[in-house]
């Protein structure tokens, strides 16, 4: 999609940085920047369990939320 942005210079140069780097367009560069920071904010979520291992993105657990354990699975399987 194509849009105008207003940049502070910081995250000017580090996206012109990434850019280069990766050999991507600057607003490829820009969208992934901002990514990251999506997903950094993410891991940081109330009811959040920590970071995640890369790749494996973890979901909020609130406290009227069904908590599925090894145990649980392992129950379930046998009786089938």
């Amino acid at each position: 999609m194509r849009t105008t942005l207003e940049l502070d210079d910081r995250m000017l140069r580090a996206a012109r940085s990434l850019a280069e780097q990766r050999g991507i367009s600057l607003g490829a560069a820009v969208s992934e920047l901002a990514l990251r920071g999506l997903a950094a904010g993410a891991a940081g979520a109330p009811g959040q369990r920590g970071p995640a291992p890369e790749g494996f993105p973890l979901l909020a657990v609130g406290p009227a939320d069904h908590v599925i354990t090894d145990e649980l699975v392992a129950e379930y399987r046998d009786d089938a």
